[in-house]
């Protein structure tokens, strides 16, 4: 009687270095340390938020991005948080999946972000584009407009 040898059906993964890359930035940004934002980034890194905020537009460099930063935490009073669902990346893009709470004229929101982040051999951030899933609740909350 022949025997079979049954399949190895265990996964082996490793994690992608772009996705550590990634999360590393997010906690670097949650912690304030900005020389390790900046560090993530390609000198020429071009942002893009999306909507029609404060913070809305498209930012090149890091004077910009700094600046919009600065805004978001203007905006929010610096209670700006951010928690990650997950994040998806290979050798060209790193993508997060997160939720973002704040408070803005007194009205605490949460909403649900993407960052789509174009990476170059480097490791570097050369461009993020920023999407919410409901791009008008977020603008209106940034805005300080949101009523109960």
């Amino acid at each position: 009687m022949a025997t079979t040898t049954k399949p190895d059906l265990s996964i082996s993964t490793t994690e992608h270095p772009n996705v550590g890359a990634m999360r590393e930035a997010f906690a670097a940004f949650s912690r304030g340390d900005l020389d390790a934002v900046r560090a993530s980034l390609a000198p020429d890194c071009v942002w893009t938020n999306a909507g029609s905020s404060a913070i809305a537009g498209t930012f090149r460099g890091w004077e910009q991005i700094s600046a919009m930063f600065g805004k978001l935490f203007e905006l929010t009073g610096g209670t700006f948080a951010m928690q990650i669902r997950s994040i998806l990346a290979d050798d060209s893009h790193a993508v997060a999946l997160y939720d973002s709470t704040s408070t803005v004229g007194g009205q605490t929101a949460t909403q649900r972000f993407v960052l789509v982040d174009e990476v170059d051999s480097f490791g570097k951030v050369t461009a993020a584009q920023a999407l919410a899933y409901d791009q008008a609740a977020s603008d209106q909350h940034l805005m300080g407009a949101t009523k109960s």
